[in-house]
């Protein structure tokens, strides 16, 4: 039996799914780009269309099969494991998502949408094959996360870190997400000019005062990283061999505002409380999604379902350590 992990990348030995496949050296198990020569060639004989969407090949002596979604994870958990599985599927995923995203930016706007429906396509994998089952067991008690009302829009709006992040990021896009999960609920907004997230609890306790607990967070190159909502950067979260690295930014770092405000100081042990927390917390899927959240802002039309599942995870965690080390 062969298994082939099909990834969406024309640097083999660039791809993050590969250095992992190539790391479990587990017999009859590779990685290999769509554009593959011996790829193509098996897919031809067997009288098959190239995949649109991360796919396994499983080759035997009754022939080529290929898998993807649910139908893979299950096969490959068969082979590996579920939390390996769950690994690649979400690094897999991810390189997915983000070679789309580089070929829409190449592209006029027509050719755009199309790739960025293929986009979200892809990302709707990812919540099926890998979030789903991720969050379940990460968030205990989480609904699905929602478009928020205008209502408690408005409310959060209307709180000091709000304003404070509205003063730092620039001004927020009307729609907004919002997840319930353990009693909390995690508003998401939007800030286009600065490509910035703002997350905010306003559970019924949280908004009593008008300074609910709340944190930003943006994209750094291959990295997600958090800041105050007056723009003092808290920590960076990378994903390595399918594992979430956190780690404090370094003080040379560049903020993307040109409006950090003056806020109260942070100390040094506040910060490493919050990159201690959040390292803890988050997982991989979490980062990848988030990344492709973040980068979906420069389109002015964030991705729907990676960046909900962003606010299910990096958002709730965020607030939470924003609360437990007191920032």
């Amino acid at each position: 039996m062969r298994y082939i992990v099909l990834f969406q990348h024309s640097c083999h030995a660039c791809s993050q799914v590969a250095r992992m496949v190539r790391g479990l050296s587990v017999t009859g198990l590779e990685a290999r780009p769509l554009e593959d020569p011996e790829v193509t060639e098996l897919l031809g004989h067997a009288g098959l269309q190239a995949p649109d969407r991360p796919s396994l090949l499983v080759a035997d002596d009754n022939g080529l099969e290929v898998l993807s979604g649910w139908a893979m994870r299950r096969r490959l958990a068969g082979v590996i494991g579920w939390r390996r599985s769950a690994a690649i599927a979400g690094l897999l995923a991810a390189e997915w998502r983000a070679r789309l995203a580089r070929s829409a930016e190449s592209y006029g706007p027509s050719r755009r949408g199309i790739i960025g429906g293929a986009l979200v396509g892809a990302a709707g994998w990812a919540l099926m094959s890998v979030s789903g089952t991720a969050f379940a067991s990460a968030l205990p008690g989480e609904s699905k996360p929602t478009a928020a009302d205008p209502a408690e829009v408005k409310a959060a709006l209307a709180t000091v870190p709000a304003q404070r992040a509205i003063r730092t990021w620039g001004a927020v896009e009307q729609e907004a997400y919002l997840v319930r999960s353990d009693g909390r609920v995690t508003l998401m907004l939007t800030h286009p000019r600065d490509r910035i997230l703002t997350f905010i609890n306003i559970s019924p306790g949280a908004m009593r005062g008008g300074n609910p607990a709340a944190v930003s967070l943006g994209s750094s190159g291959h990295a997600i990283r958090y800041y105050s909502v007056g723009g003092t950067p808290l920590a960076d979260l990378t994903v390595s061999d399918g594992r979430v690295q956190a780690s404090a930014v370094p003080r040379d770092a560049v903020v993307p505002s040109s409006t950090v405000e003056a806020e109260p100081a942070i100390t040094a042990k506040q910060l490493a409380c919050f990159v201690a927390c959040i390292g803890r917390r988050a997982g991989a899927g979490c980062v990848q999604d988030c990344i492709t959240c973040v980068a979906g802002i420069v389109f002015k039309n964030p991705p729907p379902i990676p960046c909900a599942e962003c606010t299910a995870c990096a958002g709730a965690y965020g607030t939470a350590c924003v609360g437990e080390c007191g920032l």
